[in-house]
């Protein structure tokens, strides 16, 4: 009789068990509101923490891959170039140098095959440089660096009387047909090269040529750098990571 009794209790308890799971149970016994809030509270709180984290490895991927990029001048014979090395983990895509230089556009500029002349007496105020690419496209302005990668970008030449600053097209005195950015007196100038990507923060970096100086033709300054919070707060992203 005990066993009976055993068995029809447990024939209950699966009964009630398979009701539940199917939703059977809920006509009997709705499930409380209390419950109900739990469960989206939950849910809610589940999803801004995922968005929330997926915003700071955002965030700290660009951070990261941003200083990773390394750039010190690179004398060669009569000129100077500047050695981009990608430190990180990720390839650094579409990388563009920009260059702006101080002087007098009345004295300064010299003639000679370039954009800015005597016929156009401007300042240089970020202007492309070029890549010390040569195939497939010689001197690309744009190039994407490998990580592990270095890459060289054209700066300076200097000639006996002048310097020559290269354009997207490369160095008009090695390249016939083309122009470079501006020809100017051999003397010291101040300015600054920045350097940006499609997945990278812009890098700004303070910049010194002087012709005239045997041990440093070309100086670099690293500008401050924006911190890794504040980047987070303030929301500005490169645009392929901004959507």
């Amino acid at each position: 009789m005990a066993l009976m009794c055993e068995r029809e209790r447990s024939v209950r308890i699966e009964t009630n068990f398979i009701l539940a799971l199917s939703g059977g149970a809920s006509m009997s016994q709705p499930i409380p509101i209390g419950v109900w809030i739990a469960a989206v509270t939950g849910g809610l709180a589940g999803s801004i923490v995922t968005l929330c984290m997926q915003r700071i490895l955002e965030v700290l991927r660009i951070w990261r891959l941003s200083r990773s990029l390394l750039l010190s001048p690179e004398p060669i014979p009569d000129a100077c170039r500047i050695r981009v090395r990608n430190l990180g983990l990720q390839t650094v895509e579409d990388a563009i140098a920009y260059i702006s230089l101080m002087y007098d556009p009345q004295t300064d500029i010299l003639d000679g095959p370039a954009f800015i002349g005597i016929h156009h007496r401007v300042l240089l105020r970020e202007d492309r440089l070029c890549w010390a690419v040569a195939a497939p496209d010689p001197n690309p302005f744009r190039i994407s660096i490998f990580p592990g990668e270095k890459q060289a970008l054209d700066l300076v030449m200097v000639h006996p009387d002048r310097i020559e600053i290269p354009s997207e097209q490369g160095w008009a005195t090695l390249m016939p047909g083309t122009k470079s950015r501006v020809f100017l007196k051999k003397k010291r100038y101040e300015g600054s090269v920045n350097l940006v990507a499609k997945n990278v923060l812009r890098r700004s970096f303070g910049l010194v040529i002087d012709p005239n100086d045997g041990t440093n033709l070309v100086t670099l300054t690293p500008q401050p750098f924006i911190g890794f919070f504040t980047l987070l707060l303030s929301g500005r992203l490169p645009e392929k990571w901004s959507s």
